[in-house]
């Protein structure tokens, strides 16, 4: 099968399932890669040892991660099973063991010195931004995927729709938030109005602008960071304003650390939200819901005061002597 044609049939499965675009697009890199990889194989080789080579390939020839091993198996079994109905068996030795590794966050006082060093860049309010990522616990798309309708200032609530896993979920809002969030809906309402006038529609999950063709120009469904310039649907290809990009956001963090010589990436201040309020006291079944976990073992990986409880033996040995023989 043709390279282009295969990713053509692996995107149309994805859609039918109704997977994000990430996860297409991450699905098709790693297809095209395998698929180039087989230029080399011998035709008549099993399946399961074309993944083998491919897999020692990424591991002993690229030096990629566990976890990046792993989402190329996934890929290619996801190709074999759904698109082509050949499912490979016997895979689970395949699979990269990933390290248990402790999730960083950023100290308070790291993280008070980073959310003042961070710029507005590319005008976009990016400090606001990544103050809603550590106010509120949000992965990094979680509030650029905001729409109007998701806000609540009389509340203080965001409605966070179609997180992680399917799950919506509402969390509160800082209150030291809501005068700037009324300013960039302010913003948001000015564009609108503009795109509404030149009847540029909104971008609308799934077929929604099918079923519901007014909520293309809806203001409840504006997006509360829009992008400053239209674009193309990637699926449909027609013109739309979409989001602003997440790339305008890590660049923003990535001038601010290296500006103070930190090391945060901007998931971290969500780890720094959840370690804060462990460390304060916070109810862990609280934060598990406004996090969004599934389980409440990985709130709790946040917290590791326990560990740090245990008194260290040599404090109650006698005072050191160097000179002391042993």
């Amino acid at each position: 099968m043709h390279p282009d044609q295969a990713v053509q049939q692996l995107r149309q499965v994805l859609r039918r399932q109704h997977k994000s675009l990430a996860t297409e697009s991450m699905y098709a890199h790693w297809l095209r890669h395998y698929m180039n990889a087989l230029r080399q194989m011998p035709p008549d080789l099993p399946s399961r040892q074309k993944l083998e080579r491919f897999l020692s390939d990424l591991a002993c020839e690229r030096n990629v991660a566990a976890s990046t091993q792993n989402q190329a198996l996934n890929a290619i079994l996801f190709f074999y099973k759904e698109v082509l109905n050949q499912p490979v068996h016997g895979v689970d030795a395949l699979r990269a063991k990933c390290l248990a590794r402790l999730r960083h966050a950023p100290t308070p006082a790291q993280t008070h010195a980073l959310l003042r060093a961070i710029p507005d860049h590319g005008g976009h309010p990016t400090n606001l931004i990544a103050r809603l990522l550590y106010g509120c616990g949000l992965r990094v798309c979680e509030p650029l995927n905001l729409r109007i309708k998701d806000l609540n200032l009389d509340a203080l609530t965001l409605c966070i729709r179609g997180a992680k896993g399917g799950k919506d979920r509402v969390v509160s809002i800082p209150p030291s938030l809501r005068p700037e969030l009324l300013q960039q809906i302010e913003f948001a309402r000015v564009l609108w109005q503009r795109d509404y006038h030149n009847r540029l529609p909104l971008m609308l999950p799934h077929q929604l602008a099918a079923k519901f063709p007014e909520f293309q120009f809806n203001w409840s469904w504006a997006w509360l960071f829009p992008a400053h310039q239209p674009c193309s649907d990637p699926r449909s290809g027609l013109r739309v304003r979409f989001r602003m990009h997440e790339a305008n956001l890590q660049r923003a963090v990535k001038i601010a650390r290296q500006k103070l010589g930190l090391s945060i990436l901007p998931h971290e201040l969500r780890h720094g939200y959840a370690t804060h309020c462990l460390e304060r006291g916070v109810n862990p079944r609280a934060i598990q819901q406004a996090m969004g976990h599934a389980s409440l073992e990985t709130t709790m990986g946040y917290l590791h005061a326990e560990s740090l409880s245990v008194p260290s033996p040599l404090e109650s040995l006698l005072p050191f002597n160097p000179g002391f023989p042993i």
